[in-house]
């Protein structure tokens, strides 16, 4: 039972660092891309490569939010704090690049209020945290997006 627990985080682990190599490779490509087709100003194309990591980590977040909510739904604590240890490190790329700090500082306190109940295995109060991480993580995104659409007009 333990080594199959441990190969099961290995892997999740090991899928963990593909995932961000993949992840690093877009970005590159990306910042590449923009360099090369019209970004004369260096700053526009950092930002543009900002705003693409920011969404992509945001997704990242929801999903991984979304899944632990459906493990404590469903009772099953240790499966969500994989979940909510997997969202810490996209959490940390939105709300290190974020200029809302009243969201960052909810977010934050959202995730670890929920890595905290489930620890003492209140499902309910897991659970709620956890819709209120997944409704400010979402209104990161959407505050992200409508900054990229308000740009593209300028």
């Amino acid at each position: 039972m333990i080594l199959c627990s441990l190969s099961k985080n290995e892997k999740q682990q090991r899928r963990k660092g593909e995932n961000m190599n993949i992840r690093l490779k877009k970005y590159l490509l990306v910042g590449f891309l923009v360099l090369l087709f019209g970004a004369t100003n260096p700053v526009a194309a950092v930002t543009e490569t900002q705003m693409a990591l920011t969404t992509e980590a945001t997704n990242d977040a929801i999903v991984n939010l979304e899944a632990a909510l459906k493990a404590v739904t469903e009772n099953k604590l240790d499966e969500a704090q994989n979940y909510i240890d997997a969202t810490r490190s996209s959490a940390s790329d939105i709300l290190g690049r974020c200029s809302v700090e009243a969201k960052k500082e909810r977010g934050s306190n959202a995730l670890n209020n929920a890595r905290r109940q489930i620890k003492n295995g209140d499902s309910v109060a897991a659970e709620a945290s956890l819709k209120e991480a997944i409704k400010i993580f979402k209104s990161l995104l959407m505050s992200v997006n409508k900054t990229e659409q308000s740009s593209l007009f300028k």
